[in-house]
Order: structure tokens, then C-alpha cells, then sequence
């Protein structure tokens, strides 16, 4: 199980990151790519929020790949670090979508309907993945005690 988890941490964690990586470097090339709202379907001001947020997340973000790779190698810190990577990654799926929801309320356009989709999906994902990771980091710290 923690190796199988370790390489979804990795996997997910490593792509979310590369594309806040390429966010924060080319944020024309991320919107073509589709990793970011698309300037003609998006408000000036959503786009300066997610330059920013990119900004944030490669200092953030990185804790769930070295998490990832901590789970694969089995390193006693794996469950400490999971745990902190796993509540970020908490937290930021749910201040992303909370974000997006008040921008909508506001009237602030947002992207494409299936833009949307995707983004809210992956926030979902993050959830649910996050939530897994610290049940079972806690379960690693109790295993270890």
C-alpha cells in the first residue's frame, strides 16, 4: 500500500507541480497548454490570482512529491512529511474551490464551462487523495510509536 500511494503522490503531485512550475515561468504557455484559465474566457483579475497563487505553490506544493518519494524509500520521516503535504494539499483544494466559487458569485468570469469542470474535478481529486495520505501518515505515526 505505501508504495502504490507513494507513486500516486509522486505522479499527481509531481504534475501539479510541473504545471505550477511551467505557470510561474510562462503563464501564456500554461493557458495554451490548458493548465490555466484562458485570457479571452477569464478576468484580468482571476489571471493575476493564479500567477500569483503558481508563485505560492512552488514552495507549497513541493512537500507532497518529497513526500512520494520519503513513502517509496521508506525513510522514518515519511509520515511526518506526508502528514504536512497531505494537509496542504487539503487545504489548498478547498481554498482553490472556495476562491473560484466567490470569483463566480461575483461575476467574475472564470473560464470555459469544461475549464471549470476540470479544475473543480482535479480540486476533488486533490481532496480526496490529501485525505487518504493523512489517515494513513497518522496510521504511520501510530505504527511507529
Amino acid at each position: 500500500m505505501q508504495q502504490t500511494l507513494g507513486w500516486i503522490v509522486i505522479l499527481f503531485g509531481g504534475s501539479l507541480y510541473l504545471a505550477q512550475l511551467i505557470s510561474s515561468i510562462n503563464f501564456s504557455f500554461a493557458q495554451g497548454l490548458g493548465i490555466q484559465e484562458k485570457a479571452e474566457t477569464s478576468d484580468p483579475l482571476l489571471q493575476r490570482s493564479e500567477r500569483y497563487t503558481a508563485y505560492w505553490d512552488l514552495i507549497s506544493l513541493v512537500w507532497f512529491p518529497i513526500a512520494g518519494i520519503l513513502m517509496i524509500i521508506n525513510h522514518h520521516l515519511w509520515p511526518i512529511i506526508s502528514l504536512v503535504g497531505g494537509a496542504i494539499y487539503l487545504d489548498t483544494a478547498g481554498r482553490e474551490a472556495a476562491k473560484n466559487l466567490s470569483f463566480r458569485r461575483e461575476g467574475i468570469k472564470v473560464g470555459t464551462v469544461n475549464e471549470q469542470r476540470v479544475f473543480f474535478a482535479s480540486y476533488i481529486v486533490m481532496a480526496a487523495i490529501a485525505i487518504v495520505v493523512i489517515v494513513y501518515s497518522i496510521s504511520g505515526l501510530y505504527i511507529s510509536l
